[in-house]
């Protein structure tokens, strides 16, 4: 079975979105010198789909953040030393 081959593309925003004819145009960019943006590529979504894709998008990010959060969580707890135990007070330490 032949490998299939996605294009890629870098991007950093949005540049413009429009609607026609049921069909969402998102035109995407990259920042170039002087702040101006270079289009890059056009998403064409059907709108009675734009929810799912854009919700679809958030979830994924949601998820990989969570991941993240979680790495980082178990990195913190493997690194770092164990955190010290209080020790009881004596009898000394309860003089008034």
């Amino acid at each position: 079975m032949a490998e299939e081959h996605l294009d890629e593309h870098f991007v950093e925003l949005v540049s413009s979105v429009s609607h026609a004819n049921g069909v969402f145009r998102i035109t995407l960019a990259q920042q170039v010198e002087g702040g101006t943006a270079r289009p890059i590529t056009r998403l064409l979504i059907p709108a009675n789909q734009l929810q799912a894709v854009l919700r679809g998008v958030a979830d994924g990010a949601n998820e990989i953040r969570e991941k993240l959060q979680n790495q980082a969580k178990d990195a913190d707890g493997k690194d770092g030393a164990a955190p010290a135990k209080k020790k009881p007070a004596g009898k000394a330490a309860a003089k008034k």
